[in-house]
Formats: structure tokens, C-alpha cells, sequence
């Protein structure tokens, strides 16, 4: 296959269907089209798409995934139930580019929770119940480290890597029903340039963390009744040259003067710059605070249906997208896919998961965005949350449509000047660039990349080129790359050229 990127790095648009074509979704009226000129949704209102089939996986419980940029793959603990009742810890590193084989995997005691990686992808952490394990990652193979040392859990641990330091929840307990009772703590491991573990605070209440840009933490426990009002708090991880790894930045409760109900936690996650955390909360949906000091935000993204409880929430590391992720009771949309701006007037794209081979439901915390923010990687399960798939949803699928129309040419006399007229509609929202259409001229085996052509006010455009001297079947392939809010398209305009009246033919007089 060809380069996607033409002269000067324009996308070739050659490829352009076979990118239509490569999306992991499967089409649904109102999503892409094959037809000339029409690549992407065409409605005002929200689109429901319904959901591809997935990839179940091996697990049998699922309790944390974070993705591994370097290493282009994902990672998601859980443990596996054999057939006579046995069971055993499974990590699994999901392959979605890079080099490798496409899953790499290795198998812990049980129960194994909680997943982290370093941000150069040479490490995989996973969590014991009695020390964390870990992995040197290389070419899709796992290999066995130093284990670290950590107190006592027995009600899963929660894994965290950010500002350069390691975080891990503990909590001792006789049994799993016994996870309400005791004291908790959250962790630090040592590292190699002599940053020193312990313990950084302790808690009554599980506690879950989520990790943020330039060493940000949240840090949010469990509401252990529905009287209960949590204290969810954000830090930055310092150097520790102070005593305290962490620098604490601001902290939220949810109920109104303790008086209305507290934070029903379901995951968090931090805009791409680190400014808003979004919460998805059991009682009240999306809330958003402001990433440095947990102060109450606006919320102007679209909710999830009625009806649709929240279980997870991701924003984009290119900082394009927002995904809220929900458990329907029927044919709802699990799935809410949007533009992180909220000032783009785009309505979201939804997802509804309801099929015995793709899941109910969203998981609780399972959503991550790729680096590139082009694939959003989403776990769901069946009702009773024993069986688990992965999807992978091309987030171009939510971009506003772009068509090629009204294209028009004059005569095709082979050797002589050919004019194309045409028109860009792009659906409603101003481009974020200059548009330009891309040209490449077929004529059997010869590809010609022609200089692109500029696209008026009024979205027309004209094409000025000539024609090969033999007459015969030419093709022209006018090509729109995209912008940051507008989908992929092409058109396809193929020419029978006439030899030019008065030729000579070969042997004439």
C-alpha cells in the first residue's frame, strides 16, 4: 500500500476508501457511506449507532485497563475461571499498532487488580494481594521483574503512574465482605533515582485513583452509604524534596452542606491540558470540577439518555474528544462520543451495546482514549458481568460530514486543456482551516499528483489540468482530507477522452 501522505504531506487520496472502509464500526443509516460524495453522517439529530460485535475476552472480571502509548498497546487485568471452578490472575496487553505479537499476556495468582505502565513502556505493574508484580515488556513478550513490596489487600488494588512515581491502593480484609471495615491506604513504590515508598495517606473508605497531566492525582473513595459525602481530592506529585510526594491542590464534596447525597463514584478523568476533571457519578451523571482546585464547572456537554446510569468517563490526550460511557436497561445508547470543546454545535455520536456478542453494558472505568485520541478503546459486559469485550471505535465516526457535489467538466479531447467544476459542502460547521482539494490524475498505470486546488467562500472550486495526449479512459480522484471537525471524502470522475478532430493518424498523408 501507498503512503497515506502525498507531496508535501497531504493525504493521498488514492486511500481515501480504504480508510472509509478500515472503520471498526459497522455502517448504520446515517453513518459512512461508500456512495460518491457522501462519507459521514448527514443528520441533525444525535446518531445512534448500533454496536460491532467486539473481541470477548478471556477474563472473567474486570478491574482496570490504562493504555501503553510507547508499546501501542492496551492492558487490562483481570482474573480467568476455569471450568472446575479454579481461577487464576491474567494480564493482557491487547496490540492496536506497533510491533509484536497481537497479545501478549501472563498469568498471576489470583485475584490480580489493578494495572499501571511507565510512560516509556518498559515496565507493566500489576496488583497482589500481597506485593505488586512486574514486567519488562519487549516485542509483545512479557518477562517477570523484582516484585514490589506492598501492604496487605483483599479487596482489589488500583494502580496509578504519573509524575514519575508509581501509587497503589491497599486494603487489608478476612473476606471480600469485610472491604467496608478496617483502614486503607494509598502508596508509593520506590525508584531507581532514589525516590523513597511509603504510605501517603490512609482512608476508612476504598479509594480509587486516577492519574492526570504533569503529575496530577485524584484520589476518591467510596460512598459507604447513601448518607455518606466522600471527599474526593486532587494533588500534584512534587520531587519529594519537602517530605511530601504529594502537593495538595484543592478537594470537593458533592453533598449540599452534608445534606444531600455524597459522590457516587464511578471513574474520573482529566482533560488533556489538566484544567477540568470529569466525574461520573451514580447519583447526578457527568460532573465536571476544575482540574486544579476541584471547584464546580458548568457542564455543557450533552448527558447520557435518561435512564442510562453512568459507569465511565475519558477525555482525549489530543484533546479532541469526550466520551461518557453508561449502562442501559434497554436499547439506549451506552456510548456518548463528542467534541471535548463544547462550543463546537455538533451534535454527539451514540452507541448502543445490546447483543449477546458485544456486551450490555459499559464497565465501570472502562474507557481509554489512544494517544492520537483516533481510537477509543471500550469494555463492556453482559448483565451479570461475567463475560467481557473489547471494542475499538474510530473516533473520525463522529466527525461532521464532508461531500464532493456538483461536479461537472467540459470537453475531454486528449492533449488539450480539461476544466472540473465542483462544490464542498461541509455540514454546518465552519472549517478550522482553509480548504483545499487534493487531485490525482489516473491514466493506466501513471498516478499524477496534481497541485491542490483552493476552495472558494461558497465552497466551489475549479480544476484546470491537461489531458494525456493518447485518448482513452482517465480518472481523476478529487479528495477532501478533513479538518478537525469535518470527516474524509472523495469523489471518483472518470473520462473517456476523443482524439482531437484534424489528427493525423499514424501512416496518413
Amino acid at each position: 500500500m501507498r503512503n497515506t501522505l502525498g507531496r508535501g504531506g497531504r493525504l493521498t487520496t488514492t486511500l481515501l476508501a480504504g480508510v472509509l472502509a478500515g472503520s471498526a464500526l459497522v455502517a448504520a443509516p446515517g453513518t459512512a457511506s461508500a456512495a460518491h460524495g457522501a462519507a459521514a453522517p448527514d443528520a441533525p439529530e444525535a446518531v445512534v449507532v448500533p454496536s460491532h460485535r467486539g473481541t470477548e475476552l478471556s477474563i472473567a472480571s474486570f478491574t482496570q485497563m490504562t493504555v501503553d502509548e510507547a508499546s501501542r498497546r492496551l492492558w487490562i487485568a483481570g482474573d480467568q475461571v476455569y471450568p472446575d471452578g479454579s481461577r487464576d490472575g491474567e494480564l493482557i496487553g491487547d496490540l492496536y499498532g506497533g510491533v509484536g505479537p497481537a497479545t501478549a499476556s501472563a498469568h498471576l495468582a489470583a485475584p490480580l487488580s489493578g494495572v499501571a505502565v511507565d510512560p516509556d513502556g518498559s515496565k507493566v505493574y500489576a496488583g497482589q494481594s500481597d506485593h505488586i508484580a512486574t514486567y519488562s515488556h519487549s516485542n509483545g513478550y512479557l518477562y517477570p521483574g523484582d516484585p514490589i513490596p506492598a501492604p496487605a489487600d483483599g479487596c482489589g488494588r488500583e494502580l496509578v503512574h504519573t509524575g514519575g512515581r508509581l501509587f497503589y491502593t491497599s486494603r487489608p480484609a478476612t473476606s471480600p465482605g469485610n472491604c467496608a471495615d478496617g483502614l486503607g491506604s494509598v502508596g508509593v513504590a520506590a525508584t531507581a533515582e532514589g525516590g523513597t515508598a511509603g504510605e501517603v495517606m490512609y482512608s476508612s473508605s476504598s479509594i480509587h485513583l486516577e492519574g492526570g497531566p504533569g503529575g496530577l492525582l485524584v484520589t476518591a473513595p467510596e460512598r459507604w452509604s447513601p448518607t455518606d459525602d466522600p471527599d474526593l481530592g486532587i494533588y500534584r506529585v512534587t520531587d519529594g524534596a519537602d517530605g511530601d510526594v504529594l502537593e495538595f491542590l484543592g478537594e470537593r464534596r458533592f453533598g449540599e452542606d452534608g445534606t444531600g447525597r455524597g459522590m457516587d463514584f464511578r471513574d474520573a478523568d482529566f482533560s488533556a491540558d489538566g484544567s477540568v476533571l470529569a466525574v461520573a457519578d451514580g447519583v447526578r451523571g457527568t460532573v465536571l470540577l476544575g482540574g486544579q482546585d476541584a471547584r464546580f464547572l458548568e457542564n455543557h456537554y450533552a448527558p447520557l439518555p435518561e435512564g442510562v446510569a453512568p459507569t465511565a468517563v475519558a477525555f482525549s490526550p489530543d484533546g479532541k474528544w469526550f466520551a461518557q460511557g453508561g449502562a442501559a436497561s434497554g436499547d439506549e445508547a451506552d456510548l456518548t462520543l463528542a467534541f471535548a470543546d463544547p462550543s463546537v454545535e455538533r451534535q454527539p455520536l451514540r452507541f448502543s451495546f445490546e447483543d449477546e456478542n458485544a456486551g450490555h453494558r459499559v464497565v465501570p472505568r472502562g474507557m481509554e482514549f489512544s494517544g492520537d485520541g483516533e481510537q477509543l478503546f471500550v469494555v463492556t459486559s453482559n448483565h451479570e458481568g461475567t463475560r467481557f469485550w473489547l471494542h475499538t471505535i474510530q473516533t473520525r465516526e463522529a466527525l461532521a460530514p464532508s461531500r464532493i457535489v456538483d461536479v461537472t467538466h467540459g470537453p475531454a479531447v486528449a492533449g488539450e486543456p480539461f476544466r472540473v467544476s465542483g462544490r464542498l459542502d461541509l455540514d454546518g460547521l465552519a472549517p478550522t482551516e482553509a480548504p483545499q482539494i487534493t487531485v490525482w490524475r489516473l491514466n493506466g498505470s501513471e498516478f499524477t499528483d496534481l497541485p491542490p486546488v483552493p476552495v472558494a467562500a461558497d465552497g466551489t472550486f475549479v480544476l484546470e489540468d491537461v489531458l494525456p495526449d493518447q485518448p482513452g479512459n482517465v480518472q481523476y480522484v478529487l479528495g477532501y482530507a478533513g479538518d478537525e471537525v469535518h470527516y474524509i471524502s472523495e469523489y471518483w470522475l472518470v473520462v473517456d477522452t476523443v482524439e482531437a478532430s484534424g489528427t493525423v493518424g499514424r501512416g496518413g498523408s
